[in-house]
């Protein structure tokens, strides 16, 4: 058994709830949000194109990023209207949302800079100042678009899926079934390898650990939202396969050695992202659960 790796009250079903089983419809289910929500995205995007046909790559990838409110829609909808779930089991708890978030931004910047420093100091990557940096208000847009994307997809891998997994299988085969999920979601993005499939398994290993000890969305959403936008906004990397975030550096690979930066898909598709995560993953498991978020009979 995993050192304090117990439900938290997320895991908790409420009274007058509607449990989701079994485990084929849990899954179900969630592709179905992901699905619509997707081709929410999809049209809310296409809708820009056409009003704006000059639209620039930045300006899309803004759009795209704040149509992510349409998968938050979609898991609220879903969760407090059909399953009569609560807040508390999405981890949407109100108390100490700033320090939460403060951590969790600070610990997703570090994390995804500790894998650049390895890139840097394997000479897989160089990191330069950028020709035409940025303005401040552009990058302070792509940050509030990545707070929610990053939200986003918290809310349908950790507070629904995790979650509704853990109502009839053990914590750990949540853990690793949605944090598999979570992976399968970016197969078909470009650039794709088996070592960024292990990556992306991992950071969902990561993330679920991280929303179980906190037992609550905040810092783990905030963590993912600081990754992204450290990847695409400041070094210039793609962003699981995806380019064209402005940035005020750029992230340049070096011959060879796309093993440990990650070639195309940017360094979450290296070793150097594979050592941080597994790091990741073990300093979260030392961290202790909130013990005022943990169920009496867990």
């Amino acid at each position: 058994m995993i050192p304090n790796f117990r439900k938290t009250y997320m895991m908790r079903p409420v009274a007058g709830e509607r449990l989701t089983a079994p485990v084929w419809r849990v899954f179900a289910l969630f592709m179905a949000i992901f699905g619509i929500s997707s081709l929410a995205r999809g049209v809310i995007t296409g809708i820009a194109v056409l009003l704006v046909p000059t639209m620039s790559p930045t300006a899309s990838m803004l759009v795209q990023l704040f149509a992510t409110l349409s998968t938050v829609a979609a898991v609220l909808v879903y969760c407090l209207c059909f399953e009569k779930r609560n807040l508390t089991s999405l981890g949407v708890i109100p108390r100490g949302i700033l320090p939460e978030y403060v951590i969790g931004l600070v610990a997703g910047l570090l994390l995804f800079g500790g894998a650049v420093g390895i890139g840097v100091l394997s000479g897989s990557m160089s990191v330069e100042p950028a020709a035409e940096p940025p303005s401040v208000w552009l990058l302070l847009l792509f940050l509030v678009g990545y707070l929610i994307q990053g939200g986003s997809e918290e809310l349908m891998c950790r507070s629904y899926l995790m979650v509704s997994l853990s109502r009839g299988w053990p914590v750990w085969a949540a853990v690793l079934s949605n944090a598999g999920m979570f992976a399968l979601l970016h197969i078909f993005n470009p650039g794709i390898s088996v070592i960024a499939l292990v990556n992306i398994f991992l950071f969902g290993v990561l993330a679920s650990l991280l929303t179980l000890k906190r037992g609550s969305i905040w810092m783990v959403a905030a963590l993912h939202s600081a990754w992204n936008f450290a990847q695409g906004n400041l070094f210039g990397i793609p962003v699981s396969g995806l380019t064209g975030s402005p940035s005020p550096l750029t992230a340049t690979l070096g011959d060879g050695l796309t093993w440990v930066s990650g070639g195309d898909f940017g360094i979450e598709g290296g070793l150097a992202a594979t050592a941080v995560l597994l790091l990741g993953c073990g300093m979260v498991l030392l961290l202790p659960t909130k013990s005022r978020e943990v169920c009496p009979d867990a």
